[in-house]
C-alpha cells in the first residue's frame, strides 16, 4: 500500500481544511511506515498507539469540518456527521480489537485507512465544497 501524496485535486478550497487534512495525511504516511515497518515483538503496542493518533487527529478535524458545514447550511450536514462518526467508530474497534489481543493484519488495516481517508476527501468533502461554490455565487 502506498503513501497518500497531496495534490491539488484535495483541496476543499478552504485553507485551514486544507492544512487539517495535510496533517491528517502525513498521520496516516506516518502510521503506513510505522505499521508495515516494525518488525518487532511491541506491533501491538505500536499499532495501537498510531490508531489512537489518528482517532484523535479525526475527532478534532471533523468537529471543526463539521462545524464549518454548519456555518455554511450545508444541507447534507447529518449524513456527513454519521460518515465521521462511523469512521470513528471503526478506528476505535481497532483499537479495541488489537487491545484484547485479536490479530489485525496491518497491510489491510492501512489499505482500509488509505481507501477511507482518499475517498471521504475526493468525494464526500468535496460535496461540500461544490455547495459552498454554488451558494457564494447566488450571493452575487
Amino acid at each position: 500500500m502506498s503513501y497518500i501524496e497531496w495534490d491539488e485535486s484535495y483541496s476543499v478550497h478552504n485553507p485551514e481544511i486544507d492544512k487539517q487534512h495535510k496533517e491528517w495525511i502525513a498521520i496516516y504516511n506516518n502510521i503506513h511506515d510505522v505499521m508495515i515497518g516494525t518488525k518487532s515483538s511491541s506491533l501491538n503496542e505500536i499499532t495501537t498507539n498510531s490508531l489512537n493518533e489518528m482517532y484523535d487527529y479525526a475527532r478534532k478535524h471533523f468537529q471543526f469540518e463539521e462545524n464549518y458545514m454548519s456555518q455554511l447550511n450545508y444541507p447534507n450536514l447529518i449524513e456527513h456527521r454519521r460518515i465521521h462518526r462511523d469512521f470513528e467508530n471503526l478506528i476505535y474497534t481497532y483499537i479495541r480489537e488489537i487491545k484484547t489481543g485479536k490479530t489485525i493484519l496491518n497491510t489491510s488495516l492501512i489499505k482500509v485507512i488509505r481507501n477511507w481517508l482518499v475517498e471521504h476527501i475526493l468525494t464526500e468533502d468535496k460535496k461540500y465544497t461544490t455547495f459552498a461554490q454554488v451558494d457564494s455565487s447566488l450571493d452575487t
